[in-house]
């Protein structure tokens, strides 16, 4: 449609090279919305004919025909959705293209469609710091080690393991919400190509009909830049780094041989020919799935790293990695239905007491800590690494798991510190669902705002 009238015809396959309806999809509400926010903006300030309303009832309609306008051989979505519009509408729809480059649109109707992903995945977050609260609570005085080098290395308890996640959680959902505020949360749209159009567009107007909470100012950087999708997806990819090492522990921690997690049943699988087997399958998934997001990351800045400043078609190959996001919220989705239902078994292994055994050396002798590990590594030697019989031969008595975990202090594993932790973050988790509910209700309401203008506008 576009390439026509100046470059004629080209085959289809090698518009099918370069086309990317296929991959489209994802983006197909926020190009209708896009291009009825500027559409309506033209008609408001009377830069096109009165007559030409009626456009926008067939935008409206548009909404429910995706599989129509994505049926046909185009470029994008916005040449199929200007060509479906000249075929229904008539001549006035070819007024949708002034003042707009599909430069601003795409990259409008992109932040729009990853707002919409990031707020459902702030959302599955919540919903697992939720779990992992929970659980922390019902298991305050379960104790387990924890591990350095995968060896058993201090003992502590399953609250102050659940609740280091839940800080990795909580720290990657403020980073994440404030990138959506700051930077993907800005208009595009009125930037035209690369630096606007002479028409008296309100960049302001555009912005406030799509609900945005401000203008990308710099038309460069609004039509030709990503920063915004690296800088969210790599937060995106953060969280699941972290989040694939906790899946790691769990599936490390659920085998015979370690026996400290029993995963719930329909979180695991048996085996087609082993019918002993509890195959940890989603967390396995989730592990992967960080892997894939990795990979998106690194598609994405790997496309943008080689291009000159403004618009180029590669562009247009990085928008896939948005689905990354869908990834991330699907694997925090499965690991918040897990924590709820997860069981861990309790245990106690003596010779995590080892350093705390080393200290009470220190204190009873007057020794330097140097000597007093070096005192306590040859008694263990000596007594095969037993520790209780080490400590007897150094004529000390070795200290309880109690006393140990007792002796934390904030940010450890004292039990009444970890109470006061998981009531102070029990207040920030509902702080910060009343921030996304309310920011989340903002949207909806801007969106369904535009639409009834739309219809109003439609009905003089």
């Amino acid at each position: 449609m576009y390439r026509k009238s100046s470059l004629g015809d080209q085959p289809e396959w090698l518009t099918s090279f370069t086309s990317s309806l296929d991959k489209d999809e994802p983006l197909f509400r926020a190009v209708i919305l896009t291009a009825l926010a500027h559409f309506y903006h033209l008609w408001e300030k009377e830069l096109i004919p009165r007559d030409s309303n009626s456009v926008m009832a067939w935008l409206l309609k548009a909404l429910d025909e995706e599989s129509e306008i994505l049926s046909g051989n185009y470029e994008d979505v916005h040449e199929a959705l200007e060509e479906w519009l000249l075929k229904n509408a008539g001549k006035n729809a070819g007024w949708l293209a002034y003042g707009k480059s599909r430069n601003d649109q795409v990259a409008t109707a992109l932040r729009l469609t990853l707002r919409w992903k990031i707020i459902r995945l702030l959302w599955e977050i919540n919903m697992l710091r939720s779990s992992l609260l929970e659980t922390a609570e019902k298991n305050l005085d379960v104790d387990i080690p924890l591990f350095t080098h995968l060896r058993p290395a201090q003992p502590s308890t399953v609250a102050h393991y659940l609740l280091y996640i839940e800080d990795e959680c909580s720290h990657h959902w403020r980073m994440i919400w404030d990138i959506l505020k700051e930077m993907v949360d800005l208009s595009p749209l009125g930037s035209g190509p690369i630096v606007g159009s002479s028409l008296p567009l309100d960049r302001k107007r555009l912005a406030d009909l799509l609900g945005f909470a401000g203008v990308e100012v710099n038309t460069l950087l609004a039509t030709g830049s990503r920063s915004f999708a690296i800088l969210s997806l790599s937060s995106v990819t953060s969280l699941m780094v972290s989040m694939s090492r906790v899946a790691e522990d769990l599936i490390i921690w659920s085998t015979p041989q370690f026996k400290l997690v029993e995963i719930p049943n329909d979180h695991v699988s048996t085996s087609s020919i082993m019918p002993q087997k509890r195959n940890p399958v989603t967390l396995e998934i989730v592990r992967a799935k960080s892997a894939e997001i990795i990979g998106s990351l690194t598609s994405l800045m790997a496309i943008i790293k080689g291009l000159p400043s403004g618009y180029n078609l590669d562009l247009q190959e990085a928008n896939e990695s948005m689905s990354a996001v869908d990834e991330a919220s699907d694997s925090i989705r499965v690991l918040a239905d897990l924590f709820k239902r997860v069981r861990f078994i309790g245990l106690d292994i003596p010779s995590t007491l080892a350093q705390d055994l080393a200290e009470k050396l220190v204190k009873e002798r007057s020794i330097t800590y140097r000597e007093a590990h070096s005192m306590l590594a040859s008694a263990l030697k000596e007594s095969e690494w037993d520790i209780e019989r080490a400590a007897k031969s150094l004529g000390l008595e070795l200290p309880s798991f109690e006393e140990v975990l007792r002796s934390r202090e904030r940010g450890g594993s004292n039990l009444d510190i970890l109470r006061r932790e998981i009531s102070s973050r029990k207040k920030f988790l509902q702080d910060d669902i009343e921030k996304l509910t309310e920011y989340e209700r903002e949207k909806k309401e801007a969106e369904e705002n535009l639409l009834r203008l739309a219809r109003e506008s439609v009905e003089e």
